[in-house]
């Protein structure tokens, strides 16, 4: 044992030797590469600065201000809004829509966290003392839908049943409309966690639609029907306050924030990926992201259509006009056998009889365009063929909406209800529809576009569905 340590020792002595007697290296002389590396960081830093300069208005970077796409004063509102935000959205800064609605509505506050209780409860109490009254956001069995025809009454009588100190009252002021922002499961939990919330609030919510956000060309949207916290605000002021002017401005304010905000998202992204290509990590997760980038810009490409009819230079499509309405796609009037024979291929009902009736009624609505100047039978073709329709009923109602599946969620169907309800309007005449029970998709479109379901009584039993009567208010315009 002791021979051994000796060895061991000898070792070491012999391996220090070895290492001290070894011939130095020649040292290189560097400094010109660190003066190059030193001038790249700071350019760099140079870029992070600049890239990090937000902009005094919108607080957002200056390569995406959204300045020239939100009003100059906030908009005042007979709903107060209140976003509770997941803290993981929050520091989402620059694809969060949260912060538009800060900058567009007067009265729009948000708190973050994950649970909320004393807090809340103190504003909510506050609200009620003014006359507010609190309105969750979320889809619960006991919710009120906003698109029933007696949803706002239900809401008065609850208002009314409220007890108010009348000296905090705030007549310009009816709701606290209370919205939870963050993922579904992020929601779920911040609403599991504040039980506050369906203790004090009225649970509210709207029909799905199968118009796709166009905040999921940035952000994959779990479902087609789900939308952004800044387009569920928007479709629920809608609802909550339809007459109301100011309601009108602040969402057009809203969406354009929205589409700005989308486009610089995209462009940025485009850059940073032709600055830094390696970053790309899953190529088929960005190719569909893509795609749904193209359906976007055709999609807002022909939203421009119904903003345009909602200014004073409404869209009239007449006998003879053709109107060219983006992406290849055309609006002009029915006429001829031949959009007829359209007409009833993809009408559900049809029969044989069927084929003539339509062709009366694309006939006797050619008639009154000749006379009034706008027609109500309208079709929407590319590459010279059909592919969407609506029709006047003989009764006077709108009806065969229909946009073919390969060219839907590019808002045709709305472009085609909104021309032919003007020209309903244009003839001075009653506007009104019916849907058959189930067809959502329809009722998500028609409350999307302002119309009210009428007829909510229970009727219709097996497999034999109740049609229910719809009918559409328009706001006088000021000349």
């Amino acid at each position: 044992m002791k021979c051994l340590s000796l060895f061991l020792l000898f070792s070491l002595f012999q391996l220090t030797i070895t290492f001290s007697a070894a011939p130095q290296t020649k040292s290189v002389d560097t400094s010109s590469q660190k003066i190059d590396l030193q001038t790249y960081l700071q350019s760099k830093q140079k870029q992070r600065t600049k890239s990090r300069e937000y902009c005094s208005g919108c607080n957002r970077p200056h390569i995406q201000c959204l300045c020239d796409h939100i009003p100059q004063e906030k908009i005042v509102l007979e709903t107060e809004v209140l976003v509770l935000q997941h803290p993981v959205e929050f520091r989402r800064k620059t694809v969060s829509t949260v912060p538009l609605l800060k900058l567009t509505l007067d009265k729009c506050n948000v708190m973050v966290g994950r649970s909320f209780d004393a807090q809340l409860e103190a504003v909510i109490d506050d609200a009620c003392k003014r006359g507010l009254l609190p309105l969750l956001l979320f889809p619960a069995e006991d919710a009120i839908t906003l698109e029933d025809s007696d949803a706002l009454s239900r809401l008065n009588q609850l208002k009314q049943e409220m007890h108010v100190d009348k000296s905090l009252q705030d007549p310009n002021s009816k709701y606290l409309l209370i919205i939870v922002d963050g993922t579904w499961t992020q929601a779920k939990r911040m609403v599991r966690y504040s039980p506050i919330l369906f203790e004090k609030c009225h649970p509210i919510q709207f029909m799905g639609t199968d118009d796709r956000s166009i905040y999921d060309s940035i952000r994959k949207q779990p479902e087609s029907f789900c939308l952004s916290t800044l387009e569920s605000c928007a479709r629920t002021l809608q609802l909550l306050e339809a007459d109301s002017t100011n309601m009108h401005i602040a969402v057009n304010h809203l969406h354009a924030s929205l589409r700005a905000l989308v486009k610089t998202q995209m462009a940025q992204e485009q850059v940073s990926l032709e600055n830094s290509p390696e970053s790309i990590r899953n190529v088929t997760k960005l190719e569909m992201k893509r795609i749904r980038q193209k359906e976007l810009d055709a999609k807002v490409n022909i939203d421009k259509v119904i903003e345009k009819g909602n200014s004073s230079d409404d869209l009239v499509v007449g006998l003879d006009d053709v109107q060219d309405i983006g992406n290849g796609y055309r609006l002009r009037a029915l006429a001829g056998r031949n959009d007829a024979e359209y007409v009833d291929s993809i009408w559900p009902y049809s029969s044989s009889r069927s084929l003539r009736m339509i062709e009366r009624q694309i006939e006797n609505d050619n008639k009154n365009a000749t006379v009034i100047g706008s027609s109500c039978c309208l079709g929407i073709e590319y590459d010279n063929r059909l592919v969407g329709c609506i029709i006047r009923h003989r009764n006077g109602s709108l009806g065969i909406l229909h946009v073919d599946e390969e060219h839907r969620r590019k808002g045709l169907a709305a472009v085609l209800l909104d021309v032919a309800s003007r020209a309903v309007m244009d003839r001075k005449e009653q506007l009104f529809a019916f849907i058959v029970d189930g067809n959502y998709q329809s009722e998500a479109l028609f409350s999307k576009m302002g119309w009210t379901k009428i007829d909510t009584s229970k009727k219709g039993t097996g497999k034999r569905k109740a049609k229910r009567l719809w009918m559409k208010k328009y706001l006088k315009k000021n000349k």
